[in-house]
């Protein structure tokens, strides 16, 4: 659909450059956490959550649930 309507596919593709996401994207993140409506969500995102949203918004990536938990247990898991 965004094909059609011509609506890049992610944030890199509309020409935000990757150095100035990335310098961004924490405080991206956090006022999203911050943000009044955060809390109407079904479910109250971790901090974390919403970077890898962003993270994968940018790069044009789909986000999958429990992604960054199994991330950071692998992590764990390797130490």
């Amino acid at each position: 659909m965004k094909a059609e309507l011509g609506i890049p596919k992610s944030i890199r593709e509309a020409g935000v450059q990757e150095a100035d996401f990335l310098a961004h994207v924490d405080k991206l993140s956090e006022d999203a956490f911050d943000d009044q409506c955060t809390g109407a969500n079904p479910r109250y995102p971790l901090i974390s959550e919403l970077k890898q949203i962003l993270l994968d918004t940018y790069y044009g990536r789909e986000f999958t649930e429990g992604e960054v938990a199994a991330k950071k247990e692998a992590a764990r898991t390797e130490s």
